[in-house]
């Protein structure tokens, strides 16, 4: 049985207080607004802002320090331990209950959106999963795809993915924007073990081999895996300890690295980039490596080579 992976659901940016980093991404990416914007959840014990940026879903996100328990919760503790970062990815799936089964059979640890307390039981409908980041390299989360005709009994009333509106567009970024931004390229997930993260992302989630090689400019060994309808993941072996990826694997380990996007002119995006005060680290002929300093702590890439 097919697990029904569809579209990206959102990539998760922790940040340590939401309101620069949702003010950063409007300056920057210029998102469209409305689906979810500063919204807190106390479950979670975070704040929250899902801006949606050509075919993709960032997710801001940063605990909600201001309230008394919030180092206890897993949110806190990520950011405690790591700062910000990206956190996580998630997929769009046709039934979440399938893909409970299919995980737990394959001794990957699942659990239940809700917070602490929620049932270890198999869930339907709009309820979130999530797996340990242990078993997975990064986090990972699946949730069922809201319509206009479906109740809304998760998010707050007309959370609709933009995306699958009447009318959407993914284009206007490509036209009108400084970036010159098409689509999601790739998510970027580094580890030392490849052959477990081929197990991982090829088997258990059934996702497709499309490409592998060595990057100089990345100083990575690679594996790209195509998974559901819309998501390539990279899987990066860093090959130095000096580059962004080494230096990101030796201090937080196996996890989720880099987002890039696919842009339509690489200098005109070069030059948007450097006037936002966002510093190029590495380019080469087809890729720019932003510094991670000047994006919230979070690896973003550009490029115009196509998979």
């Amino acid at each position: 049985m097919s697990l029904g992976i569809d579209e990206i659901y959102h990539i998760i940016h922790m940040s340590g207080d939401l309101a620069p980093l949702d003010s950063w991404y409007d300056d920057v990416f210029s998102p469209r607004r409305g689906m979810m914007d500063n919204h807190y959840s106390s479950n979670e014990q975070r704040y929250a802002s899902l801006l949606t940026i050509g075919d993709c879903v960032v997710e801001a996100l940063a605990p909600s320090r201001d309230v008394e328990g919030w180092d206890a919760m897993p949110i806190g503790r990520y950011y405690k331990k790591f700062g910000p970062h990206w956190h996580s990815l998630a997929w769009y799936v046709e039934d979440v209950g399938v893909v409970w089964d299919h995980l737990r059979s394959r001794d990957i640890r699942v659990l239940r959106g809700g917070g602490p307390g929620a049932p270890d039981e198999r869930p339907k409908d709009f309820v979130p999963i999530f797996t340990h980041p242990k078993d997975t390299i990064t986090q990972l989360q699946f949730m069922q795809r809201r319509t206009l005709r479906e109740p809304d009994d998760y998010h707050r009333a007309g959370d609709v993915d933009p995306r699958f509106l009447p009318g959407w567009s993914p284009t206007w970024w490509a036209t009108n924007h400084g970036l010159t931004l098409e689509r999601l390229a790739y998510v970027t997930i580094i580890t030392n073990d490849l052959d477990r993260a081929t197990s991982i992302y090829v088997d258990a989630l059934e996702g497709t081999l499309v490409g592998e090689g060595e990057s100089k400019l990345t100083e990575t060994r690679d594996l790209y895996v195509a998974i559901g309808k819309q998501v390539v993941v990279q899987l990066s072996q860093p090959l130095t300890p000096g580059s962004i990826a080494g230096k990101d694997l030796e201090t937080n380990g196996d996890t989720i690295h880099a987002v890039c996007f696919k842009v339509r002119d690489l200098s005109a995006a070069e030059r948007y980039l450097k006037e936002k005060h966002i510093d190029i680290v590495e380019r080469d002929d087809s890729t720019i490596l932003t510094d991670p300093s000047t994006t919230f702590r979070a690896p973003y890439r550009f490029t115009t080579a196509e998979l």
